[in-house]
C-alpha cells in the first residue's frame, strides 16, 4: 500500500489543467498481459531468455476532455504474470504481479460529441514488480540470473490506442491496445556474477473496458 501511494503522488503531479476540464470519464478495464523477452548471457555459453509468461491485466481510470480533441487520464493498472527463464536446457519459474500508475495525453481522432472516436494515447508514470514466488536453495539457470522475491520500482513509458464507443447518454465501452515499456526489474531478475542481461521490457495489454461520462 505504501508503494501505491508513491505511485498515486507521482502521476497526480502530472496532471495538467485538472480544474478546467469540461468533462469527466471514470471506468475499468481488463484484458491480457503479454511480454517481450530479453536475452541473459554467460561469457561464450548460449544465452538464456528472461521475460515474464502471458497472463492478464486489470485496471481503473479517470479521464477528462481538454478540448475537441485532446484528453488525458489517470491510470492503475495490476497485472499478473509469472517471471520465467528459459534455455540452455532448463526452465525457471516465479510467481510474479506488478503495479503501475501513470498519465496519458490522448488525441482523439474524432471531437467530442461523436459517438464512435478512435484515439492514440502516450505518457509516463512508475511501474512496482513484485516478486510473489517462494525462493529456494537451488533454482535452475540461477548462474545466469536469480528470480527474486523483492520489490523493484521502475520508470514507465506507455503509448497505446482505442476506440471509445458511447452507450446510450453517459456509457462508454471501449476496446483498446497499450505498450507499457519499462527497464528490465534487476531486482527480480538478478544476475549472478559474470552474467550480464539489459535492456527494456514490452509488455502489450489488449484490453475491453466500460466508463461513465459526467
Amino acid at each position: 500500500m505504501k508503494a501505491i501511494g508513491v505511485f498515486a503522488a507521482a502521476a497526480l503531479a502530472c496532471v495538467p489543467y485538472a480544474a478546467h476540464a469540461q468533462k469527466w470519464e471514470v471506468g475499468g478495464v481488463g484484458g491480457g498481459s503479454l511480454y517481450t523477452s530479453r536475452d541473459a548471457t554467460l561469457g561464450s555459453g548460449p544465452a538464456v531468455k528472461a521475460t515474464f509468461s502471458s497472463g492478464y491485466a486489470a485496471g481503473v481510470y479517470v479521464g477528462q476532455d481538454m478540448g475537441r480533441f485532446w484528453g488525458g487520464e489517470i491510470r492503475y493498472t495490476f497485472q499478473r504474470n509469472n517471471a520465467e527463464l528459459s534455455g540452455s536446457g532448463g526452465k525457471a519459474s516465479f510467481g510474479a504481479q506488478a503495479h503501475s500508475i501513470h498519465y496519458d495525453f490522448v488525441l482523439h481522432m474524432k471531437p467530442t460529441g461523436n459517438r464512435v472516436r478512435p484515439y492514440f494515447s502516450f505518457g509516463a508514470g512508475v511501474k512496482q514488480y513484485r516478486g510473489t514466488g517462494v525462493e529456494r536453495v537451488t533454482q535452475p539457470l540461477s548462474d545466469y540470473v536469480l528470480l527474486t522475491r523483492t520489490n523493484d520500482m521502475t520508470a514507465l513509458v506507455t503509448a497505446g490506442f482505442g476506440v471509445k464507443m458511447k452507450i446510450g447518454e453517459k456509457g462508454i465501452l471501449r476496446v483498446e491496445v497499450r505498450d507499457y515499456l519499462t527497464p528490465i526489474p534487476k531486482k527480480i531478475f538478478a544476475p549472478n556474477r559474470g552474467a550480464d542481461l539489459g535492456g527494456w521490457f514490452h509488455s502489450f495489454l489488449p484490453m475491453v473496458g466500460i466508463g461513465y461520462v459526467f
